[in-house]
């Protein structure tokens, strides 16, 4: 999906977008209500502006979304607005649930096997 940054940063003031150490651009947004962070490819993710960035639940956020963007740039995840790809099983996608194993689940269940991979990953963080 493409990405339009939709906040610049004024001169002086904290910066809205940093890189991490992988080199995934991180771009703090204000993101819908009860959504923390979201994978845009696989090189930039958006953290909600309004999560600490001291907190565990940063860090946490940090780890989840990257994990998912560097499986995007592997090429071992997909999505677009119809569809997810997991290592080359697509699973449809609309009004924000996933089609998996015969049952529609909320996108961010941890049914998916992304999403169990990568809720491992905020453990290590």
């Amino acid at each position: 999906m493409p990405f339009t940054p939709r906040n610049t940063p004024l001169p002086g003031l904290a910066k809205k977008t940093v890189t991490t150490e992988s080199g995934i651009k991180v771009h703090h947004v204000k993101l819908k209500d009860g959504i923390v962070g979201e994978a845009v490819n696989g090189s930039e993710i958006l953290i909600n502006k309004d999560v600490e960035k001291d907190s565990k639940l940063y860090r946490r956020a940090i780890a989840h979304e990257s994990l998912h963007a560097r499986e995007m740039a592997q090429g071992k995840i997909y999505y677009n607005e119809h569809f997810v790809r997991d290592n080359g099983k697509e699973y449809p996608r609309k009004n924000g649930k996933i089609k998996y194993n015969g049952k529609w689940h909320h996108e961010g269940s941890h049914a998916f096997p992304w999403e169990k991979r990568a809720v491992k990953a905020e453990k290590k963080a």
